[in-house]
């Protein structure tokens, strides 16, 4: 089930169901690759998104090899 919320005049969706051995990244562990990606790449404002995308793209990607081994 999806759930929508209002943070600071954006809207987010988040996965309030997962499911059990992998489903899909969480926001939380989206948000901390991109900070990985973010100070990998200097810190340099500017790429928020590029870097969010980036992140959420890399963790479907893990899971879905994970999925497949």
């Amino acid at each position: 089930m999806k759930t929508r919320i209002r943070q600071r005049n954006s809207t987010k969706w988040t996965n309030t169901t997962q499911a059990p051995g992998g489903g899909p990244p969480t926001i939380e562990e989206i948000r901390q690759r991109a900070q990985e990606i973010f100070m990998a790449r200097g810190a340099a404002p500017g790429m928020e998104l590029d870097d969010w995308l980036r992140a959420e793209r890399e963790l479907k990607h893990a899971g879905a090899i994970a999925n497949i081994e």
